[in-house]
């Protein structure tokens, strides 16, 4: 249905209230903590977030757009571990036993994951070339 007046958008308009976020933060911090302690995959690429962070705020005469590329592009393993996670434990949800589609959906988050380093490189490759070429030349 289509709204056809502002008074049909309002429940839709309506912000959460303080119970709600509430609960949303909890649920975020659950879903951390979970992965945190149950994630050896995720413990490493946080490991790796820290230090690309910490490289990113040391090295000299970079923009500060350059600096944030290089932190988001940093970060989006992270995401991506956290959506392979996800797949995987609804996978085991369903079922634990072996199927060819399951396995195929993990696969796929796995290669997320993958992808997601690998864009990481090459931001982290050509903000590094222009900086050596600005800073060495």
């Amino acid at each position: 249905m289509t709204p056809k007046t502002i008074d049909d958008l309002k429940p839709k308009l309506a912000l959460k209230n303080p119970d709600e976020l509430k609960a949303a933060l909890e649920h975020s911090t659950n879903g951390f903590l979970t992965v945190l302690f149950g994630e050896k995959a995720f413990r490493t690429e946080l490991v790796v977030f820290a230090v690309c962070a910490l490289a990113a705020a040391l090295i000299p005469n970079l923009s500060w757009c350059e600096r944030s590329l290089l932190v988001f592009s940093a970060f989006q393993p992270l995401l991506a571990e956290l959506t392979n996670t996800a797949i995987e434990k609804t996978i085991d949800r369903i079922s634990l036993d072996y199927h060819e589609l399951s396995k195929l959906a993990k696969d796929i988050g796995s290669t997320l994951v993958l992808a997601s380093f690998v864009g990481a490189g090459i931001c982290w490759g050509m903000i590094l070339f222009g900086w050596c070429m600005r800073y060495f030349h």
